[in-house]
């Protein structure tokens, strides 16, 4: 019998080290020594991994020296973008293909590119990689693992461990559970955004002065405690992110954004709260006014203004007391843990919760702002959620786009200019119903004209460009509806074309509604009887979504 070949030529399965050839794949190879073979059809060379080759290229490149142990630390990704090996920003997407190398000589990840054949050269000064691997200022022997998905990288050391940082608590008082300034022995063993253990408590460090830290207690749901002199202070190895973020935020009803990003963003891959990232959260009681400057002024600030209105027979949808929560939502649609907005409950008895988002920053002076008010470059929107005061279990009430804010945009709110705007003001406003111009039965269906007029008066006008609805209900061409002017404190009659119910004693209900349809206020007519106009049947209607002539 002649000989036949077979050729193999897609080795991209990887590696079976099954020691059954029967269960090895033709795709799959049993051993392979310096190949990479993750394109179908090619076996290319990985290159030499000995210590010294590694030293000498990253020495060559950047003159810093880098230990490197053999089959481990070192890393191929490509990505859109250019720019990855110095962190750039407003990068070309045009392409490239990179390579990771942790240096355990400062635990940092550098990067090389193969477009401009170089390792990062600019990221903050010339010996720094442009991933800060443990957030440590010294360096750690370690064996990092990569993996890439949705266009980012992620490191890990693979130890999910802690790690002595050489460091002890320094403070003969010890470290109280009401403290937030740690002292410690060597405090250039330290950087801001260390996530450290000191016990059981996870801390994060959010500024330097010397040996003094100042953090954020009791991270990642940790119990607070007091801590004694000489206690060790270890590091936490956090998981890396490093990819692009291209976003714009805040944009108003012209699509002007307030904020944008654009680059290269090195981050904790950890999805954490609001509370994690040292965002305050506060709720404002607005049914008299709105928070003014000096309630709202913070930076990284969120506050939730909220105020009720009902309806005359008092039949608002909510009763009880609630607690309100926020998470974060990062690229992806991901979520972050829920924290509790502000530290009381709202009492709310039969009203219709009205609710209104403000995000401060120190430096929203005019409309752009220098960076991203929520720390995190990847949080791009909020879910709010509410709770009964005794319920473990959350509802979803809201979400918020940070970047569109919907479909009329984010608005500027000036405190002091604008906190008598925005809300209902029960001793103020007023919406009424009048009856209609023909109160029999079925009027308005046929040829003759039937109308219902609604009036909107606004004791103050809302912020510019605010926008509403008039929705009128109890027709039997209902519902209809006429855009209104909040930005207007002049009265605003809207004429309704309607048509009647039948025989019998009804209540026409008004509704004012927001940009997002969001009930403000509702108002019911008086009783209204209609009388037998001789139709013994309700014609054919189907509703336009119109009121007609204003």
């Amino acid at each position: 019998m002649p000989k036949q070949t077979y050729t193999i030529n897609r080795f991209h399965g990887g590696i079976n080290d099954s020691a059954d050839p029967r269960d090895i794949k033709d795709t799959e190879l049993s051993s392979c020594t310096d190949l990479m073979v993750d394109e179908i059809g090619l076996i290319r060379t990985i290159g030499n991994n000995s210590t010294d080759t590694h030293d000498a290229l990253v020495l060559n490149k950047t003159g810093a020296g880098v230990t490197q142990t053999p089959g481990s630390g070192l890393f191929y990704f490509a990505h859109d973008r250019k720019g990855g090996e110095d962190a750039g920003d407003n990068e070309a997407e045009t392409g490239d293909s990179y390579l990771a190398l942790y240096d355990d000589s400062d635990a940092q990840v550098w990067i090389y590119s193969l477009a401009t054949d170089d390792w990062d050269d600019d990221k903050d000064s010339a010996q720094n990689g442009v991933i800060n691997f443990l957030g440590m200022s010294t360096g750690l022997a370690a064996s990092p693992s990569y993996y890439t998905i949705d266009g980012s990288l992620r490191v890990s050391t693979g130890e999910f461990g802690k790690y002595a940082s050489g460091s002890l608590i320094n403070d003969a008082d010890h470290f109280l559970s009401t403290e937030t300034t740690l002292t410690v022995d060597n405090g250039n063993l330290f950087l801001v955004g260390n996530y450290l253990q000191i016990e059981d408590e996870i801390v994060y460090v959010t500024a330097k002065s010397t040996n003094d830290l100042t953090v954020k207690r009791g991270m990642f749901g940790t119990k607070i405690a007091k801590h004694d002199d000489d206690s060790i202070v270890y590091k936490i190895n956090m998981n890396q992110w490093y990819g692009y973020v291209k976003n714009n935020f805040f944009q108003n009803q012209s699509l002007v954004s307030a904020y944008k990003n654009n680059k290269w963003y090195n981050e904790i891959q950890h999805l954490r709260s609001l509370d994690d990232l040292g965002i305050t959260l506060a709720h404002f009681d607005a049914n008299s006014a709105g928070p003014t400057q000096s309630t709202i002024d913070a930076a990284n600030k969120i506050f939730l203004s909220y105020w009720f209105s009902t309806t005359d027979e008092d039949v608002g949808f909510w009763q009880g007391t609630y607690w309100i929560g926020l998470t974060p939502v990062y690229l992806g649609n991901q979520e972050g843990p829920i924290s509790n907005v502000g530290t009381d409950p709202i009492q709310i008895h039969k009203e219709i919760l009205n609710i209104q988002l403000h995000i401060s920053h120190s430096t929203i002076d005019n409309t752009t702002i220098s960076s991203h008010p929520l720390i995190d470059e990847r949080i791009t929107g909020l879910k709010l959620y509410i709770k009964n005061y005794t319920s473990d279990d959350w509802y979803l009430l809201k979400e918020f786009d940070l970047l569109e804010g919907g479909e009329h945009g984010w608005g500027t709110y000036t405190a002091d200019n604008d906190s008598a705007k925005g809300y209902w003001n029960g001793s103020a406003d007023s919406l009424t119903v009048a009856s209609p111009s023909n109160t029999t039965s079925y009027e308005g269906a046929g040829d003759e004209t039937n109308t219902c007029v609604v009036t909107l008066d606004l004791g103050t006008a809302w912020e510019s460009g605010r926008k509403g609805t008039l929705r009128l209900n109890g027709f039997a061409n209902s519902p209809l509806y006429e855009e209104v002017d909040l930005s207007n404190a002049s009265s605003q009659a809207k004429t309704f074309n309607v048509v009647n119910p039948g025989v019998g004693t009804h209540k026409f209900i008004a509704e004012l509604l927001d940009e997002n349809f969001n009930v403000i206020y509702r108002k019911s007519s008086a009783d209204i009887d209609i009388t037998d106009s001789g139709v013994t049947s309700a014609p054919q209607i189907i509703s336009s979504g119109t009121g007609g002539s204003s």
